[in-house]
Formats: structure tokens, C-alpha cells, sequence
């Protein structure tokens, strides 16, 4: 899995998307070979961007920290489903 962050403020992503950790909601296919914009960043200003195996967290601008994929082990920084 690999997303960047471009000159526009853009967040790109590829890779596995089996968890849903490049933050793109629910598509059907398991892998994204070509790099695609997240939509709903679209007025978000990442700055930072961490990558696990299974998860992807971003830090925005203002600090905040957004979470998307596996929460197994509360990964995402946020409690885990029962």
C-alpha cells in the first residue's frame, strides 16, 4: 500500500485495499494499480501520512488525525467494535 500527498493537496493511493485502509469507502476490487485521488480529502490538507500493514493514518494540517481499515487491535486510534 502506498499514498502520498501532492503539491494540490491531494491524497493519492494504491496498493491492497482488502481492509479498506487507502481510505477510498467500499469499492469491490482488492488491489489499486494506478494511483487515485481520496475524494473526501479533497479540501482536507494532509501533511502527514503513516501506512500499516492494514491501516493508513493522516495528519491534517490542524493536527487532527483521521484512520481509515483494520481496528482489530485499535489500530486506528479509536475503540473497537464489540
Amino acid at each position: 500500500m502506498t499514498e502520498t500527498a501532492d503539491l494540490k493537496s491531494s491524497v493519492l493511493c494504491w496498493g491492497s485495499l482488502t481492509h479498506g485502509q487507502l481510505g477510498l469507502g467500499g469499492l469491490e476490487e482488492e488491489t489499486v494499480t494506478l494511483p487515485r485521488e481520496i475524494r473526501s480529502f479533497c479540501n482536507v490538507e494532509v501533511v502527514h501520512i503513516a501506512c500499516g500493514l492494514q491501516h493508513t493514518l493522516f495528519v491534517k494540517k490542524d493536527g487532527r488525525v483521521l484512520s481509515c481499515g483494520n481496528n482489530d487491535y485499535g489500530q486506528l486510534g479509536h475503540e473497537k467494535p464489540c
